[in-house]
C-alpha cells in the first residue's frame, strides 16, 4: 500500500465516515457479531478513554438499523464472511443511538436542559414517524420531545416511550445503543446533584433494559460499572465486559497484531517499539492492547515527519483533574506508591468490580478500581477478586501525564503554603531552620526523577519562585554561574546559592561545605553592586534532605 495514500481518521468516530470517504479502518466487525450473538439482553462495556468505544457503537448501528442500506460501506470487512448472520441482522431492527457524553453542567437544571437536547435530536432523527403513531396521546408526547418542550419527569420514560413507539412501527424489538452512559455521573458529585441524576439515568434505563419486550438488546459503553446499590441493581441481567474481564477482549483498543499491520502499511515497521512502550502496555484478557487515539496521531505525525517527537497527546482537564484525585486522597508524605508507580514499580491493591463515582474522594478502593477502568493504570497480574491485585502504569504517554499532574499539584502546594518563614530564614542567615523548612519542602515532592543536581536545581528554583522575588538560575555571576540567586530589590539584598548532590547523609556536611567554599571561592553575587548585602549558601542534598552551610 502506498502510504502517500493512507488517511488515517483522527478524531473521526463516525463509521460510515470513515469507510464512505475511504479513510484507513481496523477492522473490529468480528466484535459486532460475537456480541450480538452473545444473546445477553443488556450487555455494558467498561473501557479505557480512546479506545474506541463510540466507534464500535457507531458500527454497530450503520450494521443494525432498519432505516439504512449499508451494505456496500461493510464489503470486505470481517463480519461479511458469515453470510446467514448478515442475513438475519444487517439493516434489519429499529436502533436507539445516543451519546450522554455532553450531559453535565455546573447545576442540575444545566445537566436535564442538555439531557433534554440530545433526546431532542434522537426524537427528530425518526421525526417521520409521528404522523403514523396511532395512539393520541403517545403522539402528542412524542411531539413534546421533538421539539425539546417536556418536563424534567417525564425525561425518566423519554426511551420507553420511543422503543414502544419503534417497535410498533417496524414490527420488530428495537436495539438501544447508549454511549457513555455514565459521563453524566461524572460531574455530578462535584455540583452537588449526583442522587438526583442518577435517579434520571437509572429510571431511563430500567424501562428498555429491564423486562421490556420491546427491546432486542441493550449495548452501553463507559467507564465505571456502579456499586449494586445503584443502576446495577436494578439491571441484574446485564453482563459487564470490564478491563478484569476475558470477554471481548480484542473488541476495543488496537491489538499487536493491528499495530503491527498498520505500522507496515505505513511504511513505520522502524517505529514499533516506540510506539508500542508509548502507546500499548495494556493487559486485558488474553491482548496486550494499544491506545488507538494515540496510535493515530502519531503515526500521522510520522507520516508528515519520520523523526517526530514521541508525545502524550493533549488530554482534556477532566483527565488532569482525575490524576489529582489521588494526591488530594493521600497527599504526598503517604504517597510513596504513587513515586514508585511513575519510576516503572507495581503496586498491590484490591480492586473492586463495582465502584461510585460519588464515592472517589471518601473510598480509596473505589479511586483505585477507578484508575484501572480508565486506563490510568493496567493489570501487571491476573485480577484477584478477593485478594490484592498487581497493578501498573501501562506506557510512557500515561507516564508523562502522571508527572506532569504530580509537578501541577507541588507547584499548587508551594504557592499555597506560607513561605515567609523560608525567606526569613535565609534573609537571617539561619541556616538550621533553612535546611529544616527545605527538607520539609522535599518531603512534600513526590519525586519522578533520579536525585541528581539537576533535579534539586529544578526542585528549590520552584519553591523560591513566586513569591515576590526576583529568583535567577545560573546567573554569570562573578567567575562563574552560580546555581541560584533571589534578589530583593526593596531592601537591597541578594542570596547566592550553590548547590551539591552528597553521596550519602554523612556527605552532606562536607558537600554543603565544598559547595559554599566554591560560590566563596568564585566570588558568586560579587559583582551585584547594587545591594548592600549578598549572602552566600552552600546547600547539600541527599535523598529527602538538605544541609546548608551560610558564610559567616
Amino acid at each position: 500500500m502506498d502510504r502517500g495514500k493512507i488517511h488515517l481518521p483522527i478524531g473521526i468516530t463516525d463509521f460510515k465516515e470513515i469507510r464512505g470517504n475511504g479513510y484507513h479502518y481496523i477492522d473490529k466487525t468480528a466484535s459486532i457479531k460475537e456480541i450480538i450473538g452473545g444473546r445477553t439482553i443488556a450487555s455494558l462495556m467498561i473501557r479505557p478513554r480512546g479506545f474506541g468505544k463510540t466507534l464500535l457503537l457507531e458500527t454497530m448501528k450503520a450494521f443494525l438499523d432498519v432505516r439504512e442500506d449499508n451494505r456496500a460501506l461493510f464489503e470486505g470487512l470481517a463480519i461479511m464472511d458469515d453470510e446467514d448472520f448478515v442475513e438475519e441482522w444487517m439493516n434489519k431492527y429499529p436502533v436507539i443511538h445516543i451519546s450522554f457524553k455532553d450531559v453535565g453542567g455546573s447545576t442540575f437544571g444545566q445537566a436535564m436542559e442538555a439531557l433534554r437536547h440530545e433526546l431532542k435530536s434522537l426524537y427528530e432523527s425518526y421525526s417521520f414517524i409521528e404522523e403514523h403513531i396511532e395512539w393520541e396521546v403517545e403522539k402528542e408526547k412524542f411531539h413534546h420531545f421533538l421539539t425539546g418542550d417536556v418536563d424534567d419527569i417525564h425525561i425518566w420514560n423519554a426511551l420507553g416511550l420511543l422503543t414502544r413507539i419503534l417497535h410498533r412501527h417496524y414490527g420488530k424489538s428495537v436495539f438501544i445503543l447508549v454511549d457513555d452512559y455514565d459521563a453524566p455521573l461524572r460531574v455530578a458529585p462535584q455540583y452537588g446533584y449526583y442522587k438526583e441524576m442518577q435517579g434520571v439515568i437509572i429510571s431511563m434505563l430500567l424501562r428498555v433494559l429491564k423486562d421490556c419486550s420491546d427491546t432486542e438488546r441493550g449495548i452501553l459503553t463507559g467507564y465505571l460499572r456502579h456499586t449494586p446499590d445503584s443502576l446495577i441493581s436494578g439491571l441484574n441481567n446485564m453482563m459487564t465486559c470490564s478491563v478484569i474481564d476475558d470477554w471481548f477482549d480484542s473488541a476495543f483498543g488496537f491489538t499487536e497484531d493491528e499495530v503491527a499491520r498498520l505500522l507496515e502499511e505505513t511504511g513505520l515497521t522502524d517505529k514499533a517499539d516506540e510506539v508500542r512502550k508509548w502507546y500499548g502496555g495494556y493487559s486485558i484478557g488474553s491482548e496486550s492492547l494499544y491506545t488507538p487515539s494515540s496510535v493515530l496521531k502519531h503515526v500521522a505525525r510520522l507520516l508528515e515527519d519520520n523523526d517526530a517527537r514521541l508525545q502524550a497527546y493533549p488530554v482534556d482537564q477532566e483527565v488532569k483533574d482525575d490524576l489529582r484525585y489521588m494526591l488530594d486522597v493521600f497527599e504526598a508524605d503517604e504517597g510513596w506508591w504513587y513515586e514508585d508507580l511513575i519510576k516503572g514499580c507495581t503496586k498491590w491493591q484490591r480492586i473492586r468490580a463495582t465502584a461510585s463515582y460519588d464515592k472517589l474522594l471518601s473510598d480509596p478502593l473505589n479511586l483505585w478500581t477507578y484508575y484501572l477502568m480508565r486506563g490510568y493504570l493496567t493489570l501487571a497480574g491476573p485480577y484477584q477478586p478477593n485478594g490484592e491485585t498487581e497493578l501498573r502504569i501501562p506506557n510512557e504517554e500515561i507516564r508523562c501525564l502522571f508527572a506532569t499532574c504530580v509537578d501541577e499539584w507541588f507547584s499548587d502546594y508551594v504557592i499555597k503554603s506560607d513561605r515567609k518563614p523560608l525567606f526569613d530564614a535565609i534573609w537571617k542567615r539561619d541556616a538550621s531552620s533553612l535546611a529544616s523548612i527545605i527538607s520539609t519542602y522535599l518531603r512534600q515532592t513526590i519525586s519522578y526523577h533520579d536525585y541528581d543536581e539537576v533535579y534539586y536545581h529544578a526542585f528549590l528554583a520552584g519553591v523560591l519562585s513566586g513569591a515576590g522575588y526576583i529568583v535567577k538560575s545560573n546567573m554569570e555571576s562573578g567567575e562563574g554561574r552560580p546555581d541560584l540567586l533571589v534578589l530583593d530589590r526593596n531592601d537591597d539584598k541578594a542570596a547566592v546559592f550553590e548547590l551539591k548532590h552528597a553521596s550519602s547523609r554523612d556527605d552532606m556536611k562536607n558537600a554543603a561545605e565544598g559547595a559554599l567554599r566554591q560560590a566563596e571561592e568564585r566570588g558568586y553575587g560579587g559583582d551585584l553592586d547594587n545591594y548592600d548585602e549578598i549572602i552566600r549558601y552552600g546547600v547539600s542534598f541527599f535523598k529527602k534532605r538538605a544541609f546548608v552551610e551560610v558564610a559567616g
